[in-house]
């Protein structure tokens, strides 16, 4: 019994005590430690989304933490930029440029394999540099050739060179990981959009549509590798005007490959607000016809198996008796899925039927006519 009691004492100091260090903590300034004196001010930590008090010398100190917004008085790291991060979250950003480049390479790897049925990012022909806020400023007053994305953390410089596209990505160093990741996909993705996205879709699509592509593709990689903070700070931002919320609900209702197909033959500037239904509004515009030349092939209108069974190959069949696919040109399928493929100048629907080992069987158009492709021996 004598036992039992003193168990049942310690158990109790211990709860007084915390219950102790906690007032005691919500008198004390977040950022100094001090006990408050008259006024106490409230601000928000932008990473943990908490509020916390601090006293009224620590509220106007003139250097804030880059990351978490809050004001730093001692243990923090200065950067060359003039930014400045505390203690605590120097530990998550990416400081060093090798490093940071590193990320980037995973990222692109990341998305290949996440979007490997629907978007193909360039490579060859991209450059990335990581840069310091200063460097980033300067870039903001520098027009591009073709197309240049400023955003707070990154930018793109896309130019056209004897026809050829070279894109030049610029990215801010010194950032939380998660979020670099963010914005490496973020202009990835741009350089995506200036290889595929038509000149004509080009000039009907909106900015904010634009940007929001771009948010959308960084927002499934975050949510694949379960960076929810991230997340949840994509959707605080205010920087695609809240259509990134739409792109999101259009992706969930529709697949991403009815958001791709919207991109690039859409007829609005922007997902509508009130309902989203507009995302499957395309028009894929048919290819000129010569006077006595035979008609291209257009998704737009019917279209005879044979006029393009020739002209599809299937390049390779991954197998898996659970979820097989197959990579039809530059499409990859899985069974049921109904995708659109690029024939010449135009596109043409392809439904896939089945998967075998070394063949598919697909559907062209609204025919409903069976053909089959095999694996090219080579």
């Amino acid at each position: 019994m004598f036992r039992w009691k003193c168990r049942f004492i310690i158990i109790v100091l211990a709860s007084l005590l915390s219950l102790l260090s906690v007032l005691a903590d919500s008198d004390h300034c977040a950022v100094c430690g001090f006990l408050f004196s008259d006024k106490v001010y409230i601000m928000t930590d932008e990473v943990t989304r908490e509020k916390v008090r601090l006293c009224h010398d620590c509220s106007i100190l003139p250097d804030v933490c880059f990351v978490c917004g809050l004001p730093v008085k001692k243990d923090f790291t200065s950067l060359p930029d003039g930014r400045r991060i505390c203690a605590r979250d120097v530990h998550n950003s990416i400081l060093d440029d090798d490093e940071a480049k590193q990320v980037y390479e995973e990222v692109h790897e990341s998305l290949d394999r996440l979007f490997s049925r629907f978007l193909t990012f360039p490579a060859t022909n991209v450059t990335t540099t990581i840069v310091d806020r200063v460097n980033l400023l300067e870039l903001f007053k520098m027009p591009g050739n073709d197309y240049s994305c400023p955003n707070v953390l990154g930018y793109i410089n896309t130019k056209t060179n004897r026809g050829k596209l070279k894109h030049e990505i610029s990215l801010m160093g010194a950032l939380p990981r998660a979020e670099f990741k963010a914005v490496c996909a973020h202009e990835l993705t741009h350089a995506w959009q200036a290889e595929h996205v038509p000149a004509r879709r080009k000039k009907t699509l909106g900015h904010d549509a634009n940007e929001a592509f771009c948010e959308l593709v960084a927002y499934m990689l975050m949510d694949s590798q379960s960076e929810a903070d991230q997340m949840k700070a994509m959707r605080r931002n205010a920087y695609t005007r809240g259509q990134i919320d739409l792109f999101i609900e259009a992706e969930n209702r529709f697949g991403f490959n009815q958001v791709v197909d919207w991109m690039q033959y859409g007829v609005d500037a922007g997902l509508h607000k009130d309902d989203v239904n507009n995302v499957r509004d395309i028009v894929i515009p048919r290819a000129p016809v010569q006077p006595g030349a035979k008609s291209s092939i257009s998704s737009s209108y019917p279209v005879q198996p044979a006029a393009v069974f020739d002209e599809m190959t299937l390049k390779a069949v991954l197998w898996s008796k659970a979820r097989p696919l197959a990579t039809i040109n530059n499409r990859t399928f899985e069974v049921g899925d109904a995708l659109k493929v690029k024939l010449g100048s135009s596109n043409v629907t392809v439904t896939c039927v089945s998967i075998r080992e070394d063949a598919v069987q697909i559907k062209v158009a609204d025919s409903p006519e069976v053909r089959e492709l095999r694996v090219r021996a080579r």
